[in-house]
């Protein structure tokens, strides 16, 4: 059964369905279930009408960069569906909401680095990671909420998900929500999200996976004293050749920094491996 077929069937049975939203969205009205068709694997997010305003905004803001996705093929996007909620069997806390968001489940792109043994391996996946941000930029998005998890693996390539916080490059959103984790120096400063700032939090992403390791800090202020201050990249030996890439992508001002995908590129792309 393909990806969408089983959907306009009656009484479809969705097996091992489980709600996975996390419990301060859920109070939000946020629900995420993943469940299985015939082996299959997926998941279905969707929000409760009349809960919390902006989370219910940024969900259909998020539909609204499907639907425009779906006049073209976009190969950094998991295979995905807007499914009208009342064509799927019941059982789900629907709450009034009438629109989910179908998408096949994929695990997690950025994936336990010690099990790799050859650097060229490394270095590709880094390329698939850039090539999937360079195309969503390519079509004038900005994705603005780049975490490790929203980098999937599906059929050998990286994918993107969660464009809850998207916006179109030439319409930016001031008031638009960031996890301080991955935020550059600028966003601290009210400056708006930009192809740079993606850039930055993938730089971020990146060098936590090569040095397994997560960045950590208790407050807001401490997160923006890190960043703007005293992050220092350090790699470890075997991975060392990536540190024009890192220092590239985290540069704590906007002029120093790479300004787009292509440059990252260029960069990884000159770099010679032992």
């Amino acid at each position: 059964m393909s990806f969408t077929t089983w959907i306009s069937k009656p009484n479809i049975q969705l097996e091992d369905l489980s709600l996975t939203t996390k419990a301060q969205s859920y109070a939000f009205g946020r629900r995420v279930y993943t469940f299985q068709i015939n082996q299959e694997r997926y998941w279905l997010k969707f929000h409760k009408l009349r809960t919390h305003p902006l989370l219910e905004q940024a969900f259909l803001r998020e539909l609204v960069f499907y639907q425009q996705s779906a006049q073209a093929l976009q190969l950094f996007l998991l295979p995905y569906q807007v499914i009208q909620l009342s064509h799927i069997a019941t059982g789900l806390d629907l709450g009034g909401a009438e629109q989910g968001l179908l998408t096949v489940n994929s695990d997690a792109f950025f994936s336990d680095i010690t099990v790799i043994n050859d650097i060229e391996v490394v270095k590709q996946k880094i390329i698939s990671a850039l090539d999937a941000l360079d195309t969503l930029h390519q079509v004038g998005w900005i994705h603005a909420d780049l975490k490790t998890e929203h980098f999937r693996l599906y059929e050998d390539t990286c994918r993107l998900i969660d464009f809850e916080q998207s916006f179109r490059a030439e319409q930016p959103i001031q008031t638009l929500d960031a996890t301080p984790h991955y935020m550059a120096p600028e966003l601290f400063h009210g400056v708006g999200k930009s192809i740079q700032s993606d850039l930055y939090a993938l730089g971020i992403i990146v060098y936590e996976w090569l040095t397994q390791s997560r960045l950590k800090a208790k407050t807001y202020h401490d997160w923006a004293v890190l960043h703007c201050q005293q992050l220092q990249i350090q790699l470890p030996t075997e991975f060392e050749v990536f540190l024009p890439l890192l220092n590239g992508l985290t540069q704590k001002h906007v002029k120093q920094r790479f300004n787009s995908v292509l440059v990252a590129k260029n960069c990884l792309n000159g770099i010679d491996l032992p």
